[in-house]
């Protein structure tokens, strides 16, 4: 799994070096938290360590509009509110709709289940996130952690919309310095598999 991770890391980021090379601007990755498809604006949570293997979804909220040729988009987007879950210090963060900004909580991890593959048999036919409002427990699957995740919210969460603790696509994008609200390439990272043929 390692290897593999660090396969579409290597060959993520040289695509972007190449692409890199004729134009004069930069390249971001995070989490989506919104997306609009008529409008084709993206809204993501910045990774702050650069690092593929270990992410930290909670830098700046920046806002994209993706390209309108297909082959410079891929798979589009599912936005989500949830950015990480941070087992070991009993948080979790997310994007506040209300703030718009990433937002640290206070949550007991009850159970945390790790190796479970997307073929797992304890996924087959459930939707996530499963919120229990008799327990206080909202129950995830992070594709990143591989891992089926149950954690107890404080009362006054159990309102919060489903949106929050659903985890959005990680994506990157490249732009120009001189348009950076105008995405010149987008690559939806969650969706893109470099061993499909």
């Amino acid at each position: 799994m390692k290897i593999r991770n660090l396969l579409v890391a290597f060959v993520c980021a040289l695509v972007f070096a190449m692409t890199a090379c004729d134009f004069k601007g930069g390249v971001v990755q995070g989490r989506c938290v919104a997306f609009d498809p008529d409008t084709r604006m993206l809204t993501m949570v910045v990774d702050t360590t650069l690092d593929q293997m270990n992410p930290h979804y909670s830098g700046e909220v920046d806002t994209f509009r993706l390209p309108d040729d297909p082959r410079d988009v891929g798979p589009l987007p599912e936005a989500g509110g949830r950015l990480m879950l941070e087992i070991d210090k009993n948080k979790i963060l997310y994007f506040d709709q209300a703030t718009k900004k990433p937002t640290e909580m206070d949550v007991e991890f009850v159970d945390v289940e790790k190796n479970v593959g997307e073929k797992h048999p304890k996924l087959k036919g459930k939707e996530f996130p499963i919120i229990d409002r008799e327990k206080q427990t909202v129950t995830v699957y992070s594709r990143r952690l591989g891992a089926l995740v149950t954690f107890k919210v404080p009362e006054s969460a159990l309102s919060l919309p489903a949106y929050t603790w659903k985890s959005g696509d990680e994506v990157r994008i490249a732009f120009r310095k001189d348009n950076m609200k105008q995405a010149i390439r987008f690559m939806n990272v969650s969706k893109t598999s470099i061993f499909k043929r």
